[in-house]
């Protein structure tokens, strides 16, 4: 921890400290088992309630304003090293608590478990129910205290449900309104998930569209193996298995969409892997069957702009039938002689500044590098120049931000600092 700690938690966080320096032993039954369950449980559910007064106490004072935050969620998520959707989650009840006094006083007596109060967290969050949701408190608590976390969302979702009847009438697709659509990457595996939903006529017809997709890669699957084992060709004999046709499916879709003569979105086909030499020379030995060495996990990469990790041996098969671009960094991760005379970092010059990170370099921020404005750390009305040395992404926000008396330096080792108009530095 940078920080020095509150003196009203030093008490707690010293008994705790001291109870978790002891290596536990076995547990004398099933009794003494269930005891321990609730004894960690309640710990668990009060350091949940400190959690919730200190996201509070931020959000009145306004100090995650000073730190370049959008909000106190924000910066209790970088601060804490939490998720955003963790974050979220406790945001949603610090709002609930705030307002429903039957609640709050069940959540700071550590009755009700964090999971349930989550729920209750995001019911509370819909404006259109509000109203009626302050009135049913007791209600909530009732099911609360009666049904594990699963039954209790489900009826919770049961009602909101019938308490959310405005709109109009006959009332629209709820499906269609909450539609959403995400694509991410597990690091470990680097494989893309996606994961989304549509309403109920769009759901039908891209569904249609992706079923036709797969049944063609489905026929050329059998068409292939029918020239092979003739009349014997069965599915076992495929090449591919329904899973994989049924991925594959999707990527035709997306590969004949851009290459459509008439797309919705043209896009430019140009696609940056990021490799480290150590790692490109480490590969080609290997390629060649010399003897693999070990590579050193803080240096490896291999990743596109935005820092996602790109799998080696796809990465190396796409090397061979593509073409690369060579470029120097300096040890403090500076791309060198890509600078060009201009206002506004474009071409190479914009690409060699995306080089240096996968994301807004202002903390807490994790707007990727593609979708960032290329800063002048030190502006260009005060003499600053268009080169990476002087340049970062930043998101549209922190980049507007910045010329608000912020300032932002590049230490010799690479790391940027930034301190606030009173001189403090953000943490």
């Amino acid at each position: 921890m940078l920080t020095a700690m509150p003196a009203h938690l030093d008490p707690a966080i010293g008994s705790l400290a001291a109870v978790v320096a002891v290596k536990p032993g076995k547990v004398a039954g099933a009794s003494a088992a269930c005891g321990l369950i609730d004894s960690v449980e309640l710990l668990r559910r009060l350091a949940a309630v400190a959690t919730v007064d200190v996201l509070e106490q931020i959000h009145v004072s306004r100090t995650f304003y000073d730190q370049g935050h959008a909000n106190a969620r924000v910066m209790f998520a970088h601060i804490a090293e939490v998720s955003g959707a963790e974050a979220h989650r406790l945001d949603k009840i610090r709002r609930m608590v705030d307002t429903c006094e039957l609640i709050n006083n069940v959540w700071r007596a550590g009755d009700l478990s964090i999971d349930k109060a989550g729920v209750l967290g995001r019911a509370f969050a819909n404006p259109r129910t509000r109203d009626r949701f302050m009135l049913d408190q007791a209600y909530f608590l009732k099911h609360a205290g009666r049904r594990n976390v699963k039954r209790f969302e489900q009826r919770v979702a049961r009602w909101a449900e019938l308490h959310d009847c405005d709109g109009p009438d006959p009332a629209p697709d709820p499906s269609h309104e909450r539609r959403d659509f995400n694509i991410r990457q597990e690091p470990f595996a680097k494989a893309w998930k996606i994961d989304g939903s549509v309403g109920s006529l769009d759901g039908s017809t891209f569904h249609e569209t992706w079923q036709a997709y797969v049944d063609a890669e489905f026929a050329h699957d059998w068409a292939r193996a029918e020239k092979l084992h003739g009349p014997d060709t069965s599915r076992n004999l495929l090449d591919r298995t329904d899973a994989q046709r049924r991925a594959d499916a999707l990527i035709q879709m997306a590969a004949d969409a851009v290459n459509s003569d008439k797309p919705s979105a043209p896009i430019k086909r140009v696609h940056n892997i990021v490799w480290n030499a150590k790692t490109l020379e480490e590969l080609i030995r290997r390629w060649v069957n010399s003897p693999a060495r070990i590579l050193d996990p803080d240096s490896y990469n291999i990743s596109d702009l935005d820092g996602h990790p790109i799998a080696a041996s796809e990465a190396f098969a796409d090397l061979l039938v593509s073409s690369l671009r060579r470029v120097i960094q300096s040890a403090a991760g500076v791309t060198i002689n890509m600078s060009q005379d201009t206002r506004l970092f474009t071409g190479l010059a914009r690409l060699g500044v995306q080089l240096t990170t996968t994301q807004c370099y202002w903390p807490g921020c994790c707007v990727p590098t593609s979708r960032c404005h290329i800063d002048h750390l030190k502006p260009a009305a005060r003499g600053g120049t268009t080169e990476q040395t002087n340049g970062l992404p930043a998101c549209p926000r922190h980049n507007r931000l910045k010329e608000r008396g912020y300032t932002v330096t590049r230490q010799p080792n690479g790391t940027i600092t930034i301190t606030t108009p009173t001189g403090e530095p953000i943490h």
